[in-house]
């Protein structure tokens, strides 16, 4: 743009880049990247000012190859959107999409339940209506904007007051896939794969979250259940014990701790899912 349009009064465009592509994921099989984001941008008064070819997406052949020189397999392709946001959110289809979050949040959020917070029940006809409505305000939404992660999670959050572990965690992988740089979108979408002994995509999500965030002794607990579920009981106990290291006072960390260390011993049998945990 030039100095005299600026000086004009004219917006300067705010641009944000986008990588759009597909690739095959060992644990979740063939997923779209960036596409739905995209087309929620679009969708809400985002301008696409440039589309560039991309390239290959390669990953290691064996993911415990830490040589120098791996070898390498074919696992997507990309390429490079640019989209001009600087009248995103002005829309009429921006504003109803805000109508109807906020409507869908103000109905569900009562009862989603997170620790160290009061939340209403939902074992009435009431609660239930409540949360029908609430999911399908968030759905309306998400045709609008397909890319929306936060959306996924409180339906997610929905299906879980619901106790629905198969909704909830399809709603949670929506979430997890969207917004993979939030640890909690992987945390929930660990522990629904666990209720569900979906043991490989719960790893998966526990390993994620605790890159994201290291230094949360939780999210390290979290891959030892992970692990331990999932029959990984080596790996299991030397994460468990930096979990214990670093948060000594934590019970749950010291209980797990105990479990896995009986479960190898062969004095407790090895938990298939996570109700297992409970018995």
């Amino acid at each position: 743009m030039s100095e005299d349009a600026e000086s004009q009064g004219e917006p300067k465009q705010k641009l944000w880049e986008f990588r759009v592509g597909v690739r095959v994921d060992l644990d979740e099989g063939l997923l779209s990247t960036g596409m739905d984001e995209v087309n929620g941008l679009i969708n809400r008064g985002g301008k696409v000012v440039s589309i560039e070819g991309g390239g290959a997406v390669l990953r290691k052949l064996n993911q415990d190859d830490t040589s120098e020189d791996p070898a390498l397999t074919l696992s997507g392709c990309d390429m490079k959107v640019v989209i001009d946001m600087t009248e995103f959110g002005t829309n009429a289809a921006s504003r109803e999409h805000d109508r109807l979050y906020r409507e869908g949040l103000e109905l569900i959020n009562p009862y989603i339940f997170i620790t160290g917070r009061d939340h209403q029940p939902a074992d009435t006809e009431a609660a239930r209506d409540d949360l029908a409505r609430g999911k399908e305000l968030f759905r309306q939404a998400l045709e609008i904007d397909p890319g929306n992660g936060a959306a996924w999670w409180i339906i997610g959050k929905a299906e879980q007051v619901l106790e629905d572990a198969e909704a909830a965690c399809k709603a949670f992988r929506n979430a997890y896939q969207l917004i993979q740089d939030n640890p909690d979108a992987a945390r929930e979408y660990m522990f629904e794969c666990l209720k569900l002994g979906r043991t490989k995509q719960a790893i998966a999500a526990a390993r994620h979250a605790r890159t994201l965030k290291p230094e949360d002794m939780g999210l390290a607990a979290n891959l030892a259940l992970a692990l331990l579920i999932g029959g990984e009981l080596e790996e299991a106990a030397e994460v468990i014990e930096v979990a214990v290291a670093g948060a000594p006072d934590d019970p749950i960390n010291v209980h797990l701790r105990q479990r896995i260390a009986e479960v190898r011993a062969g004095k407790q049998p090895q938990p298939h899912n996570l109700a297992d945990m409970d018995a």
